[in-house]
């Protein structure tokens, strides 16, 4: 009986070891997590004023666009990194960092309402940065667009005069119509929204 008793009480010890270690493993994580995102938000901050300078951006518009983006991205699951890399792409075809920085904001909310996953939602901005910067977007891009947002492209096709997304994609790979169409009415959806629908901001949150 003593062993019984002694045997029950070592497994109630490890039990109980166990739990302890994965607890403070867990917190440990979080605590590693959180400082690499710090690490990370403090790199993109001191960056992102050298990169855009070399884009001809003066140092206080790229100030103002961070501090923007840190306001705006407060709440949703979006990085600063993300946003700064897609102003940067943004910014290195149009030349204009304020216009830059709401088409990120605007498409971000979007692609974030289409409730996809994370790896599809980043694979989405990747593609339209890209699309962005050459004027137009290929069919890969565009599927991948049509994967993360359906609901908020058709939402921009029929703000466009298009019945659906499909139509809108090809008049944009035949050049019918310009990527600055296309985004001018994402960022304008993303205020005021269309048909009934709410702001794709309102959406996203």
């Amino acid at each position: 009986k003593n062993t019984k008793n002694g045997i029950e009480d070592l497994t109630k010890s490890m039990i109980i070891s166990t739990g302890v270690t994965k607890v403070l493993s867990a917190g440990f994580n979080m605590i590693s997590n959180s400082i690499d995102d710090a690490i990370s938000r403090y790199d993109t901050m001191n960056n992102f004023p050298r990169v855009m300078e070399n884009l001809g951006i003066a140092t206080e518009d790229s100030q103002k666009s961070i501090d923007k983006m840190s306001e705006a991205l407060m709440g949703l699951p979006a990085t600063l990194d993300q946003g700064a890399m897609a102003v940067q792409r943004f910014t290195s075809a149009n030349g204009d960092i304020e216009k830059s920085t709401d088409l990120f904001l605007a498409v971000n909310n979007a692609i974030l309402a289409g409730g996809a996953g994370s790896e599809i939602q980043a694979s989405a901005l990747e593609q339209l940065s890209q699309a962005y910067a050459k004027g137009k977007p290929d069919m890969m891009e565009w599927r991948t667009l049509m994967t993360a947002m359906p609901a908020q492209l058709k939402q921009v096709a029929n703000a466009m005069g298009y019945v659906d997304a499909s139509a809108l994609g090809e008049d944009l790979r035949e050049g019918t119509i310009t990527m600055d169409d296309f985004t001018n009415t994402i960022m304008q959806l993303n205020k005021e929204g269309v048909n009934g629908f709410a702001s794709f901001e309102t959406q996203a949150r």
